[in-house]
């Protein structure tokens, strides 16, 4: 009976470390994501100023040109 113990207890020991570095490897892991998250998130804001950019200089462009409606015809019509 006394032999089993040292061998459960150096089993439990084994399967500590592995969960340890299971562990230490989850979060490693998870700082990835989180940094990875991070990054998107800043070029998800970045293209979105951008769109709003373009949609401000199409209006605007769009502004500029409009003469109340009013459609001209050519010359020779």
């Amino acid at each position: 009976m006394s032999e089993q113990n040292p061998i459960s207890l150096q089993s439990a020991m084994q399967r500590i470390e592995e969960l340890e570095t299971k562990l230490t490897f989850q979060d490693h892991s998870i700082d990835e994501l989180n940094h990875a998250l991070i990054q998107q998130q800043n070029d998800i804001n970045k293209l979105r100023r951008i769109v709003e950019n373009v949609v401000s200089q199409v209006e605007r462009m769009g502004d500029s040109n409009s003469d109340g409606g009013k459609v001209e015809l050519p010359p020779h019509y």
